[in-house]
């Protein structure tokens, strides 16, 4: 029996592929199998991934036009021979000893059902470096502990059957409800810093706000999160664009803009500066860091409440989530 399967989706990636692939033959350990989805590309990726079947004879092609990623995954999981299943991302970098630090705990220690590595930003511009560090999650913190992601992580495919697999009716927040399920379950999640992958953030404040955007209605789809504090910081972000607007016209109403402006400073702005400054001393992060924290909570906030709407009403979200986490 092979020892560990590698999994990725792909779709009109090809530079995706190169920089996953061009990181995985440099691998100290090389995994038995790598099973890709593809989900219908009309590019050159299936080809781009064929070209490494002479690296990669093990390399299994799959096409699933239309899938959505968790579809993709429990396609390539159902395919894999393993016991122990690898999961990344085309795009990101692996480090050359990441599939080593990933799989060891697994290979050492059969009361290990999971290992999470570490994601590190791989910027080339300004504004991707401070992305970077506001986007990350951080598993210091007791949100994120127990947690893994579809970027980074191995688990033994029980892990997998036992959760019911990835939740196919979602395609955002998709890896977070496996992770939240495996973790109530009770099995045993590590966390190794030095599985290192690198990722490069979003590169515009349009791409950036959508992202977090995903996250949010994600999160509101499968109800992890808070709507009270969704809808309090949402009622600040339109006390201050209303009023702003309505100061062309009446202009001592934009002492309530002065008054919501420096509440979101100390509240959302202030927090995230303090934090980048203990990683960061360039005085450019004083410019960018407030920028990019205000759209994150207020692209995040929105993205929730859209979410959670779609789930009061359609009864489908809240059966299919009741299901899932029984």
């Amino acid at each position: 029996m092979q020892n560990i399967t590698l999994i990725t989706t792909v779709l009109n990636d090809e530079i995706g592929v190169k920089t996953l692939f061009d990181a995985l033959v440099c691998q100290r350990l090389k995994p038995n199998e790598i099973v890709v989805v593809d989900g219908g590309s009309h590019d050159g990726t299936v080809a781009l991934l064929e070209s490494y079947q002479s690296y990669f004879p093990q390399l299994k092609i799959i096409q699933s036009p239309k899938s959505n990623i968790s579809q993709g995954r429990n396609l390539a999981i159902n395919h894999a021979s393993s016991p122990i299943i690898v999961v990344t991302d085309a795009g990101c970098r692996p480090h050359e000893n990441w599939l080593y630090e990933l799989t060891k705990p697994l290979l050492e220690n059969e009361n290990i059902d999971v290992v999470s590595g570490q994601v590190i930003s791989e910027a080339k511009t300004t504004l991707e470096h401070y992305t970077g560090l506001l986007a990350l999650p951080d598993h210091n913190s007791k949100r994120q502990e127990g947690l893994f992601y579809g970027r980074n992580s191995a688990f033994r495919r029980k892990v997998w059957e036992m959760v019911g697999g990835y939740p196919e009716w979602l395609y955002t927040a998709e890896d977070s409800l496996f992770a939240i399920s495996a973790r109530q379950r009770g099995l045993c999640i590590i966390h190794n810093e030095n599985a290192q992958v690198f990722w490069q953030p979003r590169n515009s404040l349009q791409k950036i706000a959508k992202m977090f955007f995903l996250y949010g209605k994600g999160n509101g789809r499968i109800q992890w999160g808070d709507t009270k504090g969704t809808l309090y910081w949402l009622k600040y972000h339109c006390l201050l664009w209303l009023s702003l607007f309505l100061g062309i016209f009446y202009p001592p109403v934009w002492l309530l803009s002065l008054f919501s402006l420096i509440y979101l400073y100390k509240m959302i702005i202030y927090p995230a500066l303090k934090k980048v400054r203990l990683l960061d001393t360039n005085w450019r992060l004083e410019l960018y860091v407030p920028l990019i924290a205000y759209v994150r909570n207020i692209s995040t906030n929105m993205g929730y409440l859209y979410g959670e709407l779609e789930y009061k009403r359609n009864p489908m979200f809240k059966k299919q989530l009741d299901n899932y986490l029984a």
